[in-house]
């Protein structure tokens, strides 16, 4: 910043951030959103400094910079499909996931103004999270831990095994099992 502004800077915050402002309200941004708001304030021209939360959110990229909806698109597109969630064509996987927090049921009875309010902030910030998992390159969605692999070999051997105590056959004697096959069919 301050190669941006100079001496309006320095007055204003010193060379280092004296008392931990713009720490402060920094702290979590990915270098890249912090790149995206120095990119804001140039493309700005605007002669001051913005103030520390100012700039924190011209840090945070807007959907349609990343390939999402906008959030007012996202919006409405969560509004229309929340009666059939599971059918609905999304634009992006990340509106779908927005509506999955906010709720399907409250995105589709809040009827008073501060229903309405409550269930639109919550699907923005999940969908402000969402934005910014796709700018840091991460995952819309954590991979649960698959906690047992599933082999077909071990089950069908496991099977074998289960089917052959059934028929009172002993899997480590061999030599009984062909004779009793062989008193079967004789």
């Amino acid at each position: 910043m301050t190669g941006l502004f100079g001496q309006k800077w320095t007055s204003a915050y010193g060379l280092a951030d004296r008392n931990g402002e713009w720490l402060k309200t920094l702290n979590g941004l990915h270098p890249a959103q912090l790149e995206i708001g120095l990119n804001r304030v140039r493309l700005a021209g605007s002669e001051w400094p913005p103030a520390a939360p100012e700039f924190r959110k011209l840090c945070l990229p807007k959907p349609e910079e990343l390939g999402l909806p906008a959030l007012a698109k996202a919006w409405q597109e969560a509004n229309d499909g929340a009666g059939s969630p599971n059918h609905h064509p999304w634009s992006h996987r990340a509106v779908y996931l927005a509506g999955r927090v906010a709720g399907w049921h409250e995105l589709r009875t809040a009827g008073t103004p501060q229903e309405c309010r409550d269930v639109k902030v919550k699907f923005a910030n999940a969908y402000q999270a969402l934005t910014t998992r796709v700018l840091n390159g991460e995952p819309l969605e954590d991979q649960l831990a698959i906690e047992h692999q599933f082999d077909p070999a071990i089950h069908s051997n496991q099977r074998v095994r289960e089917s052959m105590a059934e028929q009172g056959i002993d899997p480590l004697d061999g030599q009984s099992a062909r004779a009793r096959l062989r008193g079967m069919f004789g």
